[in-house]
């Protein structure tokens, strides 16, 4: 099996790689404007060659790249998995006609595992779907979700690690100025607590926080902190995220 990569940001090298590791780096054909050294791709000149030499194309392109990409290629029979964050089916539809389309949402986490939500689109059949499902489940955990759930999905999927990854280091970092502790140290023994404390959320959900914050203790100020701020700030956080998608969706999904 042929794979077509057509950008090759952050999220899509990563997904290269990770094709890489189940085919052969040959097996990978890709189109970038920025090559870069060293890649063992198959690098191709134009998205049109992406196409024309691959089975199963992901576009991995700027939301506001969609338009010129559009109209310089021709989509023939092949499967199309988008991985560009806000832009509905419908825009695809319109602009490239009903073409075999499913919309997926990866994280810089797919280097090592974890969640990658799936949208098989209406004109793509159950055996196209089934087969890039299959090929995603190789290095990742698909969640199927309805198109309207993937925007709230994200947060949770690809948007959490950058936002939780900034909340422990400006946590650590306010310690450290207030009560002048390694940072280096700090961050060891957090990351040793997350390791121990995944598997015990998975076991026992939200259970966790009344099992750690007794009543009238220490844990529980901050608990209450974080009750205050629930409409200030993860509102607005959640909010903020929703409507730079939908703003995003608006300007370049046409």
């Amino acid at each position: 099996m042929k794979i077509g990569i057509i950008g090759l940001g952050n999220i899509c090298r990563m997904l290269a790689k990770r094709f890489a590791e189940i085919l052969s780096p040959s097996g990978i054909i890709v189109f970038d404007t920025h090559k870069t050294k060293g890649d063992q791709y198959s690098l191709v000149n134009s998205p049109q060659e992406v196409i024309d030499k691959s089975e199963i194309v992901f576009i991995c392109i700027r939301p506001q790249n969609l338009k010129s990409f559009f109209a310089e290629i021709k989509p023939k029979n092949k499967i199309f998995v988008s991985a560009v964050a806000a832009i509905y089916e419908k825009t695809y539809y319109k602009n490239l006609g009903k073409i075999k389309l499913v919309r997926i949402i990866p994280s810089m986490i797919n280097k090592i595992g974890g969640p990658i939500l799936f949208f098989g689109g209406k004109h793509t059949t159950a055996s196209d779907k089934n087969k890039v499902e299959k090929l995603l489940s190789k290095f990742g955990n698909v969640y199927k979700v309805a198109e309207e759930e993937i925007d709230a999905y994200t947060h949770l999927s690809s948007c959490s690690p950058a936002i939780v990854a900034e909340f422990f280091r400006l946590y650590i970092e306010t310690l450290s100025k207030e009560q002048k502790i390694n940072q280096k140290k700090a961050l060891k023994i957090l990351i040793e607590m997350l390791e121990i404390f995944v598997p015990l959320l998975k076991k026992e959900g939200f259970k966790i926080i009344p099992q750690v914050c007794t009543k009238g203790g220490i844990t529980e100020q901050g608990i209450k902190i974080m009750d205050n701020y629930q409409d200030s700030f993860f509102k607005d956080l959640t909010s903020s995220l929703l409507k730079r998608m939908g703003e995003v969706r608006k300007q370049y999904g046409k």
